[in-house]
């Protein structure tokens, strides 16, 4: 049975729900956040707010489609309930007691709610931004018709900009622009400069607010060396000079090196290096050496410049020495001061022709990114002139929801005070309820890179309080702003909070996971307090002198079985596998709180980042056989399958590069294997294609004959037609999928995907494709929430918002470090903004940059510390923590030691079940109790007796006849019972028909006095071969039909052309026939229904008509008919030649229609459409 929260936690969760408060919430994890938003969406839908005034904001797409699912299935399931239940329903919810009305009212939410135009809006805030600008384009200044870039085209929009920009300047080495990528290349190599780029363009918002402050190269230049206390002829060239000539005269450095000579036998001496120095004859390396004499590598003062002896005999000298190094040092920290400024001018140089050209690129195509959205919707929210916007936001949305308010970023909040900043001031604030309400949890604010910062949290909800204290009215309670307290966990079981909180107790701990300043002890109260569970830790794997050598044959950077990660990653598999397996004493607890066996998909496994160990648990899960979802994010174009097609097109596109085309060989497309290769490769003639072509091997043979096909199609086809074919007719995804498993039907589908919509995008060409996919990095995110019955491995990034009966919680005992460095830095100006400061490394830090690069290194370990409580927190029932390290061993503030630290205590030692001689620790308040799993499961089923048609033999099926087509009914019947009628020959009648039929068509929607121009504009286009004179003639029949009186409803504005039916009639026997066609024309009146089929020829009466027209439309009348009961249905013959038309009695339709109804087992045709005139 389901637990009910305690007093306290309803008694929270209302006040949090109530739609006349607004309300801050703090949520643990686990605390049923997305509960109390949907259930005040909910109570504000039955006190009477519009749906279009609720504005409910999400981080993502998922989380707005949860959360909406969540309103509708409850508002649906209340349009069903009896009154008492419904009753019980909405009190639950924490509204008032309901009256009959207020029942009634209830039912029609869900109508209402669906029924409002726009709908519910629950949704990120991009869409959000992108709706509001396509409804103000004109006050937001952009297109009304714009498009928001995905991720995949972002990046190919940049990866286009950066090679356009970087060509530029490859292509003229003189130019400001080639100067700046000079001074670049000289710095970083060029894969660091890839990352640099990279990184500049995922803050580009900030780069961009530098560029339009500071336009010129000059103007930054001087901004900078303010912010950083340089002068303007402070250039670190003039610094450089000053360092080598400002200080002892080089004049004299000879003599001063004869003097230091005799007191230093040191092979690199001082004054060897003073003497060395003087020779140099290139400034920058005589500065190099003569700068060493004095610094160290990492510019600190040398402490043995002067010697003892040459201190006691040479004071004078030794004076001169110790002045010039302090001289020196204070330069020094001058010329990085200045080089900062050189490197970064040069490096906003290069980003800003990147960025000049990814804005026009996005311009000319009419596109935005989701910062743009931001940006533009702040824009036009703090204009000054956008008062009628603000007023016509103000006037539709009352209630503002916010979820996972700590990964908002601060240009959002500021876009959310924008829109509530009148919430609570004026008259708005008198006016009515409006309320905002927040959720969120600074202990889960993860999402730093994306510009989530925790401290926001804290900072806005006092804010807002102030505002909300400032208007409310003392006699009225509907302005007052509750801060509530979530910390009732419904997710996990005592052992897991417990250890949470034991983990973070420490203050050194725990610091990072509170929004303010202060440090706060996590605190847990679980519902499920006597549930059972487990926390075991393993010891770490570190690495160790290797039994036996490494197989040579191994790449540099694999991994092999003596590897730690390897030994950890087959120890979880191996625990996996024996809790899954059958008979296994291992269990967990359904929502019923009862026993149940141990499901793949009950575990989760969580990594800090997708490392070696990531690819080695999967393996190691997929060799024992346990299933396993895959990757949670696949690397589009790093996947196996995505580079076998990849490899494909290259080699049809280019069959002589005999590389590619040997890994096509090798792919599970082709088949072969190594052993083929020997024998074709090897002292071949020509290229390996044709060896394969002249081998008499016959699956050579085979191959060669495929790969030419391919070949044929990559010349004429577009990409996604091409891949298609592959992948469907010639199985190429059956094979992938037979040797890949079928994780790689997720790469398949999006690479598919992909190649669709570059055809959208550009002209399709296969060669331009595959040359694109070499400029961007594809990363597609697969839903591991959906992943039902296998084991999910992912990132703890990936795991917010999802849970497990079983974590197992894999470290890799380190710590963020300098690797993960910022490689730019961003400086407060003191005025409100930042200027950025590139720094490649430690070594080139001025003291202004090594301060921020600290804290941001702080920053990046508290974030560390919120990861490691988001990866303790999605365990439900066990927990199992291992480690593995290098050879330096563990990093004192890592994952693994964090939680021994916290649990040390309470540990009881194990052996392991890897090796008795290893022990384990566990932690345990509530143990599992020994139960037969499967015992229980069968005790607790209800036996049910099953029906006896369930053994009985399915009786035998009858195929189901093909489709009547009308237009060859009688011909179909005539084969069974009869002389087949003959068709009306004539060739040219076909193509006059053809004309007819389209001018009968399309004419009778022009206006009268257009539709003869527009006939002769469209016979002259498709009628070339006739002459004017037989192109009037033809026209003029077809007026003379649309003008006959006694077709005026045929041809009204109640009738239609071409109208596909389908539909049974009773057949012979009782028989069930299926009816498909297509009539030429069809009206719908108040007294009748009108049918019409056109011919050609010149019939004088009905006796001359040909029987298949007549059953044509007994067939079309039958369907129709059924259809409009209770009107007639007429049915015309009109032949296009006089013109003429017919009538055909009823009689004469009934004796159709029994004559094609009365052959049994009649061949029945397949719909022909009339479009080609087969009754001719």
């Amino acid at each position: 049975m389901s637990l009910r929260p305690p007093a306290d936690t309803i008694h929270k969760q209302r006040t949090a729900s109530d739609p006349a408060l607004s309300a801050w919430v703090s949520a643990n994890a686990g605390s049923g956040k997305t509960h109390v938003l949907a259930q005040r969406v909910i109570r504000m839908l039955l006190s009477g707010v519009q749906p279009a005034k609720i504005l409910c904001l999400t981080f993502t797409k998922a989380a707005a489609a949860n959360m909406a699912q969540k309103v509708f299935d409850t508002l649906s399931r209340w349009t069903m309930l009896e009154d008492d239940a419904l009753r019980q329903a909405i009190l639950e919810t924490g509204a008032p007691a309901p009256d009959t009305n207020d029942l009634a009212k209830a039912r029609r939410l869900f109508a209402r709610t669906v029924e409002t135009p726009g709908g519910l809006k629950i949704q990120t805030i991009h869409a959000f931004c992108e709706k509001l600008l396509h409804v103000f384009p004109f006050e937001a200044n952009v297109p009304a018709s714009f498009e928001v870039l995905d991720d995949q085209q972002n990046a190919v929009l940049l990866a286009t900009a950066r090679q356009a920009v970087l060509h530029r300047a490859l292509g003229d080495p003189a130019s400001l622009l080639g100067q700046n990528l000079n001074l670049l290349v000289r710095e970083v190599s060029s894969s660091s400069l890839d990352t640099l780029i990279g990184e500049a363009m995922a803050q580009r918002g900030a780069i961009t607010r530098v560029i339009r402050a500071y336009p010129t190269q000059d103007k930054l230049t001087r901004a900078l060396q303010r912010e950083l206390d340089l002068q303007a002829h402070e250039t670190d060239a003039a610094i450089a000079q000053d360092m080598l000539y400002g200080g002892i005269a080089q004049s004299e450095w000879p003599s001063l090196a004869a003097e230091m000579q005799p007191f230093s036998n040191a092979k690199e001496s001082g004054a060897v290096l003073l003497a060395r120095a003087f020779a140099a004859l290139d400034d920058a390396k005589k500065l190099e050496i003569y700068k060493s004499i004095f610094l160290t590598e990492k510019d600190s003062p040398r402490k043995n410049l002067v010697a003892k002896k040459l201190g006691e005999t040479r004071p004078l000298i030794a004076q001169v020495l110790l002045a010039e190094q302090d001289r020196l040092v204070k330069l020094v920290e001058k010329l990085k001061r200045a080089q900062t400024v050189t490197r970064t001018v040069a490096l906003l140089g290069v980003l800003g022709g990147i960025l000049t050209e990814y804005e026009r690129m996005k311009r000319r195509q009419g596109l935005f990114d989701f910062q743009d959205l931001i940006e533009r919707t702040l824009s036009l929210l703090a204009r000054a002139d956008a008062a009628w916007v603000l007023y016509k936001l103000d006037a539709g949305i009352d209630h503002v929801l916010v979820d996972e308010a700590q990964d908002t970023s601060p240009e959002q909040w500021q876009i959310l005070q924008k829109l509530t900043e009148e919430f609570f001031s004026g008259e708005s604030a008198q006016r009515q309820a409006r309320t905002f309400f927040a959720v969120g949890d600074p202990k889960q604010s993860i999402f730093s890179f994306q510009g989530a910062d925790p401290a926001m949290f804290d900072a806005v909800r006092r804010e807002l309080d102030k505002k909300v204290r400032e208007a409310a009215d003392p006699r009225e309670r509907r302005l007052l702003f509750e801060h509530v307290q979530l910390v009732l966990s419904f997710r996990s079981a005592t052992d897991i909070l417990e250890a949470v909180d034991k983990v973070f107790e420490a203050p050194e701990r725990s610091r990072g996971l509170s929004a303010g300043d202060e440090n706060v002890r996590t605190v847990h109260q679980p519902l499920k307090a006597k549930a059972p569970g487990l926390v075991e830790i393993w010891p770490p794997v570190g690495a160790q002198a290797r039994e036996t050598p490494r197989d040579w044959r191994l790449p540099v950077d694999a991994l092999d079985m003596q590897d730690p990660p390897v030994i950890v990653a087959r120890r979880i598999a191996a625990a996996i596998k024996a809790m899954i397996a059958p008979g296994s004493p291992d269990y967990v607890m359904d929502k019923n709180n009862q026993p149940r066996a141990i499901d793949p998909g009950d575990v989760m496994i969580l990594v800090r980042s997708r490392n070696a160990f990531f690819e080695a648990v999967i393996r190691a899960l997929k060799a024992a056989d346990v299933p396993v979802a895959g990757a949670d994010r696949l690397q589009l174009t790093d996947h196996i399958a995505v580079m076998d097609l990849i490899a494909l097109g290259r080699a049809s596109l280019l069959p002589d590069d005999d590389l590619t085309v040997a890994t096509v060989l090798k792919s599970p497309l082709v088949g072969l294997d190594d052993d083929d290769l020997i024998a074709l490769a090897p002292s071949r003639p020509g290229t390996l294609l044709h060896a394969l072509q002249q081998s008499a091997d016959p699956r050579h043979g085979a191959a060669a004959r495929q790969l030419h096909a391919w070949q044929k199609q990559a010349a004429t086809l577009a990409p996604f037609a091409f891949y298609s074919h592959v992948l469907g007719a010639d199985g190429g995804r059956r094979k992938l999928l037979a040797r890949l498993g079928p994780e790689a039907g997720d790469a398949i589908d999006e690479f598919l995907k992909l190649t669709l919509a570059e055809e959208r995008k550009q002209a399709p060409a296969l060669v331009t494709f595959l040359n694109g996919l070499q400029q961007i990095d594809l990363s597609i995110k697969r839903d591991m929430e959906a992943q039902h019955g296998a084991v999910r491995v992912m990132t703890v990034h990936a795991a917010k918002g999802l849970e497990a009966k079983i974590v197992f919680l894999p470290d890799t005992c380190s710590v963020p470090g300098g690797r993960h460095d910022p490689k730019i830095f961003f400086l407060d100006d003191g005025k409100g903004g930042a200027l950025p400061a590139w720094s490649p490394r430690t070594a080139t830090d001025t003291a202004a940059v090594g301060a921020v690069r600290e804290t941001a290194r702080q920053a990046q370990i508290e974030e560390h510390r919120r990861l490691l409580y988001v990866a303790l927190t999605r365990a439900e029932e066990r927990l199992y923590v291992a480690g593995f390290h290098g050879p330096r061993g563990r990093n004192a503030e890592c994952w693994f030691d964090m939680i021994w630290a916290g649990l040390e205590p309470d540990l009881q030692i194990l052996p392991a079940p890897w090796d008795g001689a290893e022990q384990i620790y566990r932690r345990q308040v509530i143990a599992y109790q020994k139960t037969d799993v499967t015992a229980a499961a069968q005790a607790g089923a209800v036996e049910t007796r099953l029906p006896d048609w369930l053994e009985r033999d399915a009786l035998p099926e009858h195929d189901a006849p093909p489709p009547i087509s009308p237009s060859n009914a009688a011909t179909a019947a005539d084969r069974n019972n009869g002389p087949r009628a003959q068709a009306v020959p004539g060739r040219d009648a076909a193509q006059r028909g053809s004309l007819m039929h389209a001018l009968l068509q399309h004419l009778p929607d022009v206006a009268t006095n257009r539709r003869e121009a527009a006939g002769l504009r469209f016979l002259q286009a498709e009628a070339q071969r006739l002459d004017a004179g037989a192109r009037a003639a033809l026209l003029r029949e077809a007026l003379d039909v649309l003008d006959a009186p006694a077709l005026a409803a045929l041809f009204g504005p109640q009738s239609r052309a071409e109208v596909g039916i389908a539909g049974e009639i009773a057949g012979a026997l009782g028989a069930k026939l299926r009816v498909t066609g297509r009539i030429d024309r069809l009206a719908v009146t108040a007294e009748a229904v009108f049918i019409a089929d056109y011919k050609t020829g010149r019939p004088r009466e009905l006796a001359e008509t040909p029987a298949a027209y007549v059953s044509q439309l007994a067939l079309y009348r039958a369907v129709v008919g059924a259809l409009y009961p209770h009107l007639p249905v007429r049915a015309f013959l009109i032949w296009t030649t006089g013109p003429q038309y017919l009538e055909i009695p009823e009689q004469s339709l009934d004796a159709a229609l029994a004559h094609v109804t009365s052959a049994p087992g009649a061949e029945i045709g397949a719909l022909d459409g009339d479009a080609a005139p087969s009754y001719l």
